[in-house]
């Protein structure tokens, strides 16, 4: 599947098949009830909410991003292989209504136009970079507290970015982030050394996501929580194209333990 505006080719390294764990968990085979969030499917590039920012990573690549919101908490939004940032900017919008600062960026080698920004040249193997490089944008921008979340693919790079401990990190937020990616490595020894909270949400019967979000919750101890849904959804497609149920459960998720970063 072709990356649109997409620069040069991609690599993506097969999954690892993973165990269980012991860590906590929510397991959601048959959702039910009310969550007080809404769902948040994926807006059109047309639609550029937000205010358009750039700024440049340590490595020197120019990243394009857009903010949303004000408050002391800010959360990185590292997008899925295939798509751009614009599949980010409903949640976006519902995380600023909510008192959160929201920052989607485009990760280095893409360029949707489109309203979505336009990134510099660079490889996935280094997305990691530009979410480090989105957080302390946040952090020169007043953010106290930087979260750093990612679909599929910008889940492992949120991981990998997390793993540097860089200042203002509060935590970690994937959805449905594999352990190998694109040339993008979360391996048990990187995410061992992860000292924030994290949250690993996958579906059910998306092939090989909840295995690996168990894992990354093994993986980085007591901090760690996963939460696998009864569906097939892939990344942002759990608050996009998944039931009522599972949408609400997934955004109302996210909410709950952002609170508690906020609250703690």
């Amino acid at each position: 599947m072709g990356v649109p505006g997409r620069r040069g080719p991609v690599i993506v390294v097969a999954l690892f098949l993973l165990g269980s764990c012991s860590s906590p968990a929510t397991v959601d085979e048959h959702p039910s009830g009310a969550a007080s969030a809404s769902p948040t499917p994926s807006a059109s590039p047309e639609r550029a909410p937000g205010s358009p920012v750039r700024f440049r990573t340590a490595d020197g690549v120019r990243i394009a991003g857009r903010l949303f919101g004000d408050g002391p908490v800010g959360v990185v939004l590292g997008h899925s292989i295939d798509g751009d940032q614009s599949e980010w900017w409903n949640f976006a919008e519902m995380l600023a209504e909510n008192g959160y600062v929201a920052l989607s960026i485009d990760f280095r080698g893409y360029c949707p136009r489109e309203g979505a920004g336009c990134s510099g040249e660079g490889s996935t193997g280094d997305a990691w970079q530009d979410v480090l490089a989105g957080g302390a944008f946040l952090r020169e921008h007043g953010v106290q507290r930087v979260v750093v979340m990612g679909s599929s693919m910008g889940g492992t790079a949120a991981v990998v970015a997390a793993a540097q401990r860089a200042p203002g990190l509060a935590g970690v937020v994937t959805l449905s982030a594999p352990t190998e990616c694109c040339g993008l490595v979360a391996d048990r020894a990187l995410v061992e050394g992860i000292h924030v909270p994290g949250l690993f949400i996958a579906g059910r019967f998306d092939a090989e996501a909840p295995m690996e979000a168990r894992a990354l919750a093994k993986w980085i101890g007591s901090r760690g929580e996963f939460l696998i849904l009864a569906s097939g959804e892939h990344g942002t497609d759990l608050f996009g194209l998944a039931t009522p149920d599972v949408e609400q459960r997934t955004t109302q998720s996210i909410l709950d333990f952002l609170d508690r970063l906020r609250e703690g």
